[in-house]
């Protein structure tokens, strides 16, 4: 079996291959990926604050609840009639004052603490708007960039593919379904030669003797250690 234009196929491939990783690993694409991150994350920072202002918020009107009530409780005590009590009952009530009052003082401490929060929710807020609108515009700028150079890439990368396609119509059926399906499984290259001893050229490892035998045989033979397809080079 002749290999000849499969190894001629997978030269012009790995031209391709390489030309895809070079547009993934660009400058460009980091950009991109950066500076969507940094959207993404100045979104979630806003969600997120959201959440605990109308945590906050809530905690606000139930505290507002409690002082309504508890005020309530003091004008009744105040408008008691307190003249025919006596000394126990009023050091009773004079208690229940206390109490009532230092809930009230209580009450509009965490008011205070509450309002803190939400004064820093809101400035940390508008960063994170500002960071987002600047993010945005950075990626919009950035994707401009990845896409002019993909498009520069694009006029190599379709002469390779013309080529591949033309070589492909030489290629056994078969053995172009087999190199597919190892690609598919990123075991580039597909087809390596064997290398002295007896090593794998792309993974390395010793490969069997009764593989070994098959690949003098039938001239290619699957790598049992990689799944790469061996060949002998002349």
């Amino acid at each position: 079996m002749s290999i000849d234009k499969i190894l001629q196929y997978q030269e012009y491939d790995m031209k391709y291959i390489k030309l895809e990783n070079e547009l993934k690993s660009s400058q460009e694409a980091k950009k991109v990926m950066a500076y969507k991150q940094t959207g993404q994350q100045s979104i979630e920072n806003l969600t997120r604050m959201n959440d605990v202002a109308d945590h906050t918020m809530e905690s606000i009107k139930k505290i507002i609840a409690s002082l309504e009530d508890t005020g309530k409780q003091i004008d009744e005590i105040n408008n008691s009639e307190l003249k025919d009590c006596d000394e126990k009952q009023l050091d009773y009530f004079a208690k229940q004052l206390e109490k009532l009052e230092q809930k009230l003082e209580d009450a509009e401490k965490e008011i205070l603490r509450d309002n803190r929060e939400l004064s820093e929710i809101n400035a940390n807020q508008k960063k994170d708007f500002e960071q987002a609108a600047k993010a945005a515009k950075a990626y919009r700028i950035a994707t401009e960039a990845f896409n002019e150079l993909k498009k520069n890439m694009a006029v190599e990368a379709n002469a390779l593919m013309k080529e591949m396609k033309a070589i492909a119509q030489d290629v056994e059926p078969k053995l172009m379904e087999r190199y597919q399906k190892v690609r598919a499984n990123k075991r580039v290259p597909v087809f390596v030669p064997l290398v002295k001893p007896n090593g794998c050229g792309g993974c390395g490892m010793e490969v069997a003797s009764d593989a070994l035998n098959k690949l003098q045989e039938n001239k290619i033979q699957e790598c049992p250690n990689c799944g790469r397809i061996l060949y002998i080079k002349d």
